[in-house]
């Protein structure tokens, strides 16, 4: 088996720890909130390694279904596995590391800017859409609610981009500052 750095740790405890805040600092709308969680997910992948990144965001799922009450609203818990924006959380857990290894990926082809916002944008995506087809099935299977996926996705997705693209735009511009500082952390151990 593999050992894992202590700096690894310590920066997959960083982003865990920091996505949990990004959850608490929410606000509360009729079909979920606006949350600063994925702006710490997508920091992650511009910042962490592919590997880092997936394990600070699993780091935060496992802690909140052990019952720490670091999810929206305070919640946690083996119950959040019903609710229908459970999804929006696994997607995160793909999201991070997507984006890590695709604006690493990128980098070797063209400006940081344009891969970032590619990668982002991608992570973005895979994360609406667990979300949604997650969402869609706990409201149809476990709700009995009738709800067309348009609905999900409008109502969960597409009203959310706008604020979502700040998010982006604000990762994309923090983390450069950020990719250095964990590079001379590096060097300097």
């Amino acid at each position: 088996m593999k050992h894992i750095a202590i700096r690894d740790i310590t920066l997959c405890a960083l982003f865990c720890a920091l996505t949990a805040v990004g959850a608490l600092l929410s606000i509360p709308l009729p079909y979920g909130a606006v949350t600063l969680q994925l702006f710490f997910v997508v920091l992650a992948g511009f910042v962490l390694t592919p590997r880092q990144a997936l394990l600070s965001m699993v780091c935060y799922i496992v802690l909140g279904l052990v019952g720490a009450p670091v999810f929206a609203g305070f919640s946690g818990g083996l119950s959040s596995l019903t609710s229908p924006t459970f999804g929006f959380l696994l997607g995160m857990i793909a999201c991070a590391p997507l984006t890590s290894w695709l604006l690493r990926t990128l980098l070797s082809r063209m400006p940081y800017v344009p891969a970032a916002l590619i990668a982002g944008l991608a992570g973005l995506a895979v994360t609406y859409l667990l979300g949604a087809v997650y969402g869609y099935f706990v409201m149809r299977l476990v709700l009995t609610r009738e709800v067309t996926l348009w609905f999900i996705v409008w109502n969960w997705c597409l009203i959310y981009l706008p604020v979502d693209a700040v998010k982006l735009a604000a990762a994309l511009a923090i983390a450069p500052v950020l990719r250095r500082a964990v590079a001379r952390s590096s060097q300097a151990a």
